[in-house]
């Protein structure tokens, strides 16, 4: 799956083509509609308006668009799905006013990530933006305490990972929690990514943070530069596969006069590649004018490349549908890395870690014996997940 150096918007579908330059707000929509319209496939459009998670931008394009080429039945179906993210969006701020009472009353400091108030903070209201689920970001050492707080409201964990060894709180970021009833997902973040990786610690994160009003509630996010610095390498790490988080960035360089200087936290945190493969997307799609005046490295515009491939074939990043797309994402995860990383990454592998406790428990006194363990205990775990699959079969 080689791409070419340069990206090229002409080996999309007619039908991201126009995605694309809708979501470019400068583009006129009456004539694009009037340009594409016997190109398009507008069921396949709407797939990829829904893939995306762009559909409260392009409702507000279509719905002022007076255009006899623009079919009725689509501008309806946009609607209803920016009127069911409103709502959804609506029960996300209440939930979010909810848990952070709780936290608060506990005396456990909580930052907000994306979710409603990304989108308030950005667009300027709840309903320009979709989210399914509320992203909190607490200390390490609230994290037992906001278990608690969550299970005693209701909230069940819906997936628990091995806790033996110390590895565990860095090797994972974030632990998941559905409320059945209300149809409620939260992530409790401690780490903005997993490790290993050199990010702001909980303190610098707080002391930076920024309060977003929403009525007569405030709410703590991340202050601005890091916000940019989150963003862009949460959508790195994801493969930039929804445009989406494309858009945000878009969102966020127009607040900004000069985008030719790396602001410090990328460079204090060796993210400066991801930065620039950010920018290249969003000029090179055609997302936002060109204002990047600095020479862009090839690992930036490799990034870039593969994580075009991702988005033009609708890939979901962490669900590929074959080994050929997994191979290729977990090689774009490795190139991304900067070389401290690759060698953090690379040396992991050869250190014991939660879930070899779990296949072979041994007590504290003998820990040792897991890193000359590890080959056996890490095919051993191989041939039980192959067990498991083949009983699902």
């Amino acid at each position: 799956m080689k791409g070419s150096e340069e990206i090229d918007l002409h080996s999309c579908a007619n039908e991201l083509q126009l995605l694309l330059r809708l979501l470019n707000e400068e583009e006129d929509s009456v004539k694009l509609i009037e340009e594409f319209h016997k190109k398009v496939d507008w069921k396949e459009f709407l797939q990829l308006v829904y893939f995306h998670k762009v559909y409260p931008s392009i409702y507000l394009r279509l719905s002022g668009t007076d255009s006899p080429y623009l079919p009725n039945n689509v501008v309806k179906l946009v609607e209803g799905l920016y009127k069911d993210n409103t709502i959804k969006m609506l029960q996300l701020i209440k939930e979010l006013d909810n848990i952070s009472t709780a936290l608060t009353k506990n005396e456990i400091r909580m930052l907000t990530l994306k979710g409603p108030i990304l989108s308030y903070y950005l667009y300027g209201d709840l309903s320009s933006r979709t989210s399914n689920d509320l992203d909190i970001l607490i200390s390490f050492q609230d994290l037992k305490s906001t278990i608690e707080i969550l299970q005693a409201k209701g909230y069940e964990m819906e997936y628990e990972p091995p806790r033996k060894l110390k590895d565990w709180q860095k090797r994972n970021h974030h632990l998941e929690f559905l409320h059945k009833e209300k149809n409620c997902k939260v992530e409790v973040h401690w780490r903005l990514h997993p490790g290993p990786s050199k990010e702001p610690s909980f303190a610098d994160l707080w002391n930076n943070r920024k309060t977003v009003s929403i009525g007569s509630t405030a709410f703590h996010t991340l202050g601005e530069e890091i916000l940019c610095y989150y963003l862009v390498t949460h959508g790195a790490r994801h493969g930039w596969f929804r445009i989406r988080w494309l858009v945000d960035i878009v969102q966020l360089l127009k607040r900004e006069e000069d985008i030719n200087s790396y602001p410090m936290v990328f460079m204090e945190n060796q993210a400066c590649h991801l930065y620039q493969q950010a920018l290249y997307l969003v000029e090179n799609l055609q997302l936002s004018p060109k204002r990047y005046q600095r020479k862009i490295k090839k690992q930036s515009k490799g990034l870039a490349q593969k994580a075009f491939l991702f988005m033009r074939e609708r890939i979901n990043f962490f669900h590929p549908p074959d080994k050929t797309w997994d191979k290729e994402g977990k090689k774009y995860l490795f190139m991304m890395k900067p070389f401290k990383q690759k060698a953090a990454y690379i040396i992991r592998k050869f250190y014991a870690n939660s879930w070899d406790a779990e296949v072979l428990p041994l007590p504290k006194s003998l820990h040792f014996l897991y890193l000359p363990l590890r080959p056996i205990l890490w095919l051993w775990r191989v041939i039980l997940k192959q067990k498991v699959s083949l009983r699902r079969l």
